[in-house]
């Protein structure tokens, strides 16, 4: 079959016909989609040293976002079923593993679909087992690919606010969290994401970039009644006309040293959320801004990998923003490609395009 291959950490990547993919169940299933995002970027471009192939081979197959169709009915999952495969895969020791949750991996002997020990799932099919897979509706398949990335941020927000239960009174008046202010910075496909969420649950949201918005940025803001903020002379004007955010996420995957200039914006029991890896840079603190972090009940916390039950809301979530946000939800999918365009799917694989958000191949 045919399946787009990488061979860690050396840079490249390849459509070829392979016969020792591995398989992980009973459940066959005939790919649909795969979503391209950055890690795929990075693995391609050879810049992300997580990635590491199967033991038993020096090649990995890429992919750790897919949607694909039931061909033969098995348990719960009828054949027709459209089905996305939950990305990590637990070590199979620790307790957390055991439950289910290998987000928490204690040992980190876990295997990542198309990043790390495990084969993904840009190839034609694959087998897998039903307590990784979760049905995606078909009123869902135009936008349903964003699952995956959506449900690493459904994790991200439910442990913030699990954390912030610490706080005798983290819910406002009224028993929202309405009155909560979040920042945003990086509006790139999982800063937007962060943004949409952060708004349907509730938050003030501010985005910022070192930019004014695109034009597809601006659609999503007007609609979701999101601030926005030019970072580009910093963020000392931020600070004096809005005080202090409640929560801070850093969406960039940028230079570390980002984080010195965000901290001061954090408020009193404020959480600041790192997702994805900073790219280059060091991040130092100060002894007064350490003793600030302290005396202030501030925490650093980072965010990353959500499992089933934040899949399954993150589907809620989608179908939801169809009528929420609908622009927007039309403009989530920037395209689709063939998996017989070559030239188009490695172009997709190595850079992303301007105000790309999400680009998925379609295995027709």
């Amino acid at each position: 079959m045919r399946a787009i291959i990488i061979r860690p950490p050396n840079a490249g990547a390849e459509i070829k016909e392979i016969k020792d993919a591995q398989n992980y169940g009973k459940v066959k299933i005939k790919s649909l989609y795969s979503g391209v995002c950055g890690t795929d970027r990075e693995l391609v471009n050879g810049k992300l040293s997580l990635g590491k192939a199967h033991k038993d081979r020096d090649y990995l197959v890429l992919g750790h976002e897919a949607i694909g169709v039931v061909e033969e009915s098995v348990g719960e999952f009828s054949k027709g079923d459209l089905v996305m495969p939950v990305n990590r895969r637990g070590c199979g020791k620790c307790l957390n593993c055991l439950l289910g949750r290998p987000d928490f991996c204690e040992t980190g002997g876990f295997v990542e679909a198309g990043i790390y020990g495990m084969d993904g799932f840009m190839r034609e099919e694959w087998y897998d087992d039903p307590k990784y897979l979760v049905k995606i509706p078909k009123a869902l398949e135009d936008i349903g690919i964003l699952a995956q990335p959506l449900a690493d941020i459904e994790k991200s927000l439910q442990e913030i606010d699990d954390i912030q239960k610490r706080l005798p009174a983290w819910t406002c008046e009224d028993g929202t969290i309405n009155c909560r202010k979040m920042l945003v910075i990086g509006t790139g496909p999982i800063g937007l994401l962060f943004i949409l969420l952060a708004r349907t649950l509730g938050y003030e949201v501010w985005a910022s970039n070192r930019r004014d918005p695109n034009e597809t940025e601006s659609v999503i803001i007007e609609e979701g009644k999101i601030n926005y903020y030019n970072s580009s002379a910093g963020f000392e004007k931020l600070k004096d006309s809005v005080g202090g955010f409640d929560v801070i996420v850093d969406a960039t995957g940028a230079n570390a040293q980002l984080l010195d200039k965000v901290i001061p914006l954090l408020n009193r029991n404020g959480i600041l959320g790192i997702f994805g890896f900073p790219s280059d840079g060091i991040f130092s603190i100060s002894y007064k801004d350490l003793q600030t972090l302290v005396h202030g009940n501030k925490l650093i916390l980072g965010l990353v990998n959500g499992q089933k039950p934040h899949f399954q809301q993150a589907i809620v979530h989608l179908a939801s923003w169809k009528t929420m946000y609908p622009k927007t939800s039309k403009l989530l999918v920037t395209r689709t490609i063939s998996i017989n365009d070559e030239n188009e799917v490695m172009k997709a694989l190595k850079e992303k395009q301007a105000e790309e958000i999400k680009v998925r191949i379609i295995w027709d």
